[in-house]
């Protein structure tokens, strides 16, 4: 008898019972779609500051490789936007992550030959386009 009295009160609460389903599976996924765009956005927020401050490095090259004068304020210019793109890229995705450490690498290297070494220039142009162009990538991918 206890059993058709549960059965029976189940029944008879079944749509409150589908209408707290229903809305604890809304507040679920809203709650993964909220934190998907504070992510998303985080991401892009980095990724526009990375933009910016890769082309002021390709500003510190074209200045050394064209007027053949690299002063050590520029090598420092250039090492703080290097470094501050890699910091900003610990939270983008592994590929511009991955870029944004060869620039650094690459830079510690190299950049005191900019002046005096076109294809050290040249080298440097090229990094710093690839990690353009993985932030870019990066971004498209975004949804």
């Amino acid at each position: 008898m206890e059993k058709s009295g549960i059965w029976h009160k189940l029944r008879s609460n079944l749509l409150s019972l589908l209408s707290l389903t229903v809305a604890l599976t809304a507040l679920g996924y809203n709650t993964y779609r909220n934190e998907l765009s504070e992510h998303n956005r985080s991401i892009r927020a980095a990724e526009f500051e990375m933009l910016r401050h890769l082309i002021d490095v390709q500003q510190v090259v074209d200045y050394a490789s064209l007027h053949k004068d690299l002063q050590k304020g520029d090598l420092t210019l250039g090492l703080n936007r290097v470094l501050l793109i890699r910091d900003l890229s610990s939270v983008t995705p592994q590929p511009v992550e991955k870029a944004a450490d060869q620039l650094r690498a690459q830079w510690v290297a190299e950049s005191e030959k900019i002046a005096s070494q076109p294809e050290v220039a040249a080298r440097m142009s090229e990094q710093i386009w690839a990690t353009r162009q993985a932030v870019l990538a990066s971004l498209r991918s975004l949804k």
